[in-house]
């Protein structure tokens, strides 16, 4: 009898340190995203559900190639695109290639001709830009622009649904 009573003690106790635990990790360790949109494409396309980690930046900093999820200066909306240009780096888009600093930069995930482009990016600046680059609203974007370290939310890791991996 005790050890049944000591038992329906204990569930409640188990249920909240349950429930905090997957509060801290939604918080500071994980979230999943719906795509939406093509500007990533085919890296993730519409509809994919991908797992992005939240801890990344925190502890390391930004690497190029990142497909991150950031915000943009006065947007409430979170973006998927990849990391390309770091802080005090010359980006140019000529000829539809990507030049970080004059030297060429390998994009076999790149899919459609850019634009030409060129920007020095500041000491706490980033380029972004999506995948698809003929349909993506990116820091190309007079109204967008490069972002800084604080607004990256997290890396995206993999595709969850339909499964495939990405890093």
């Amino acid at each position: 009898m005790r050890k049944a009573k000591r038992r329906r003690r204990r569930l409640p106790v188990a249920l909240l340190a349950v429930l905090l635990l997957c509060l801290a990790l939604r918080l500071w360790g994980f979230h999943l995203v719906r795509v939406a949109g093509s500007s990533m494409v085919s890296t993730l396309n519409d509809g994919d559900i991908a797992l992005v980690t939240l801890f990344d930046y925190r502890l390391g900093a930004p690497g190029r190639g990142d497909v991150v999820e950031c915000t943009f200066p006065g947007r409430d909306a979170a973006y998927l695109k990849r990391l390309i240009g770091l802080p005090g780096e010359t980006v140019e888009i000529s000829g539809g290639r990507i030049y970080i600093d004059g030297a060429p930069l390998s994009e076999p995930y790149a899919t459609g001709p850019a634009e030409d482009y060129r920007v020095t990016l500041g000491p706490d600046e980033y380029l972004v830009l999506g995948d698809n680059r003929p349909e993506s609203y990116d820091s190309r974007a007079e109204d967008m622009g490069p972002i800084s370290r604080k607004d990256f939310l997290g890396r995206v890791r993999f595709v969850l649904w339909p499964f495939r991996n990405i890093d």
